[in-house]
């Protein structure tokens, strides 16, 4: 998935949830950089850190659902199981934030299962969200190794796909945002990217 208006954009989206200390140095991270990002939370985490998600707003973020408990195997459940992950995490980002976001992005899969698609519709979301850039932080890989995978893929209207829960991904966003800037790109929320 990538917009294709043709501007000079990308959306760097994170799935949010993870250690508290890591969480915290990526917001640092964030606010140094004076870039938006879209957070995809992931509220049975976000229900224990509720201020997460109003400091990501307040600061001018987006934010979106990530389902309710990451389940690994979203993709081979049956319609009661989707809609209690995309309804649930729906009703914390509302009760937290006093919106459900945009977005719905399923746990564990690259693109949304129809069974995916009908249950985030009849949640309220008209969008499930994907991307083109997967850096695969996630697996701890270093480094240079995210800030490398990032930059040779990402193009203009690309979605990347970061992660709030990994150490290494914290030296790696200035050097995203360095090498984002070499390329003549600039980071906005998703919303804006497809706008």
């Amino acid at each position: 998935m990538h917009a294709t208006s043709g501007r000079p954009e990308v959306a760097l989206t994170f799935h949010t949830n993870g250690d508290i200390g890591v969480v915290d140095g990526l917001f640092a991270a964030v606010a140094r950089a004076k870039v938006p990002i879209t957070c995809m939370f992931v509220c049975n985490w976000l229900e224990r850190y509720p201020d997460y998600a109003r400091r990501a707003r307040d600061a001018g973020h987006e934010i979106g659902n990530h389902t309710y408990t990451h389940l690994a195997d979203l993709d081979r459940q049956g319609a009661p199981v989707v809609r209690t992950e995309v309804e649930r995490s729906r009703d914390v980002l509302e009760r937290v934030t006093g919106g459900a976001g945009d977005y719905f992005r399923p746990s564990a899969m690259h693109h949304s299962t129809p069974t995916v698609l009908a249950e985030a519709g009849r949640a309220g979301y008209a969008h499930c969200l994907s991307y083109d850039v997967d850096p695969l932080d996630y697996t701890d890989p270093g480094v240079d190794a995210v800030v490398t995978r990032t930059l040779a893929a990402v193009q203009p209207g690309s979605v990347v796909s970061l992660h709030f829960g990994h150490a290494g991904t914290i030296p790696a966003f200035p050097r995203i945002i360095a090498g984002l800037e070499q390329k003549g790109l600039r980071p906005v929320t998703v919303h804006d990217l497809f706008a």
